[in-house]
């Protein structure tokens, strides 16, 4: 797992298919702090047909979960987490 340092910016992608073919859908997304505070995330319609994606800011150093889904056309989620590390700039 690669490991982020805070004030970082990550995109998130995510491709929902059905037979094989990406297809338009309602995708939501939250993301979980270290701090334990869920955050709904904007999430952004690609350039192809099934392609998602949510630019998460990492501002807490510990394990930001991310889990982005679908609930109509295609019932389907995938969870990622980004782990941010401590470094000598930060004091808390």
């Amino acid at each position: 797992m690669a490991v982020y340092d805070k004030g970082d910016r990550v995109r998130v992608t995510a491709l929902f298919k059905t037979a094989g073919t990406g297809v338009a859908t309602t995708a939501t997304a939250t993301q979980k702090k270290p701090s334990g505070a869920d955050t709904a995330l904007t999430v952004i319609g690609g350039s192809s047909t099934g392609i998602y994606y949510v630019d998460v800011d990492l501002d807490q150093v510990g394990t930001h979960t991310v889990k982005i889904e679908s609930t109509d056309v295609v019932i389907a989620s995938e969870t990622i987490g980004l782990e941010v590390g401590k470094s000598v700039f930060d004091h808390a």
